[in-house]
């Protein structure tokens, strides 16, 4: 009658490892697209909300610089000084003889 291996149950000696772990759970393969998909949507959106465009960021990194008629100045003043100090003949005025008459 009864076929023997349907009779018999074997079960191993050592328990299985991802048994322990907590792996021997049923993943429904519909409810893990719809996850995956739902935290894609989430961090597509997150990152799109917490991007900086590149022209706005440039801006905001240039803008001080573009307007820093101080630090031109500075330049300036350095440059004149440098001049000075390497050609100190351009302050002395010449002295223009005038005849009597």
């Amino acid at each position: 009658g009864v076929p023997l291996e349907s009779m018999i149950e074997t079960r191993p000696l050592i328990a299985d490892r991802r048994r322990e772990v907590g792996e021997d759970y049923w993943i429904d393969e519909e409810e893990l697209k719809k996850a995956n998909e739902r935290e894609k949507a989430v961090k597509n959106r997150k990152s799109l909300e917490g991007e900086i465009p590149k022209e706005k960021l440039w801006g905001e990194v240039m803008a001080p610089y573009k307007q820093n008629w101080i630090g031109v100045f500075s330049v300036f003043i350095v440059t004149l000084v440098v001049l000075i100090s390497q050609f100190p003949e351009l302050l002395s005025t010449p002295s223009i003889q005038i005849p009597d008459l």
